[in-house]
């Protein structure tokens, strides 16, 4: 990551070196500002965010559904926000950090980055929460359990797939939108699409946008993956079940 002192150095390629050529050269990925260093910045930012948002969207979604408060105001407010552009909060919130001495990043894109991943898991929650069939709630209340181990034993458990799914879905945005952080003094995968622009060079623009791309589509498998090996059995087919 950049520090407060201004924004990293340009990637500098030849103009005429090929595609090929400069991605499976060793030095493109080792050393400083290498492709190595730049990807894990931005796994590091990308899980940061997306972990702060889903602790605490997860749960307060999870409260609100379970006793049916404030449908209609948390929805309307977490779903206003996707109006408001991430580049413009992230922009917004540079020269608050400068002014501060906190420099260019991480906190202004990570705050934008946050904001965006808490709209689907806060949404997707509220929604696995609500959709649990109401007899399964009166069943549990039935056997004598409280609210508290109806709401973690029961909607959780049948709602899992759901709240997976959209934490999913928040990780993949917050890696495809995560780049513009190059834009506004930053590092990460994202240096080389701004790089590119900057030096006319095709191949640091094509580069970058695969690199990129990589990681949202292997964000996706990894989220895939968990969702297979801790989900139980029985609760994915319930799932698969009860989906339109």
């Amino acid at each position: 990551m950049s520090n407060a002192a201004g924004s990293p150095a340009q990637t500098a390629v030849r103009r005429d070196i090929g595609f090929f050529e400069w991605f499976f050269d060793p030095d493109t990925w080792s050393g400083r500002g290498g492709i190595l260093e730049s990807l894990v910045d931005t796994v590091i930012l990308c899980a940061a965010a997306t972990v702060a948002a889903a602790l605490i969207a997860v749960p307060v979604a999870a409260i609100l559904a379970h006793y049916r408060l404030a449908q209609m105001t948390s929805t309307w407010l977490v779903s206003l926000s996707r109006a408001v552009p991430t580049f413009a909060i992230a922009a917004l919130l540079v020269p608050w950090s400068l002014r501060r001495g906190w420099g260019f990043e991480p906190w202004p894109i990570f705050i934008a980055l946050f904001l965006l991943a808490v709209v689907p898991i806060f949404l997707n929650t509220y929604v696995a929460i609500r959709q649990v069939p109401q007899g399964s709630v009166d069943a549990a209340r039935a056997l004598g359990y409280d609210e508290r181990s109806i709401l973690a034993r029961v909607e959780f458990a049948l709602g899992a797939s759901l709240i997976m799914a959209g934490v999913r879905v928040a990780a993949i945005q917050v890696v495809a939108t995560e780049p513009i952080r190059a834009f506004l003094g930053g590092d990460g995968l994202g240096r080389y699409v701004r790089d590119g622009f900057g030096q006319n060079n095709t191949t640091l623009v094509v580069g970058g946008i695969v690199l990129i791309g990589g990681l949202a589509a292997s964000t996706a498998g990894v989220f895939v993956l968990v969702e297979r090996l801790a989900l139980p059995a029985g609760v994915r087919r319930l799932a698969r079940h009860s989906r339109p």
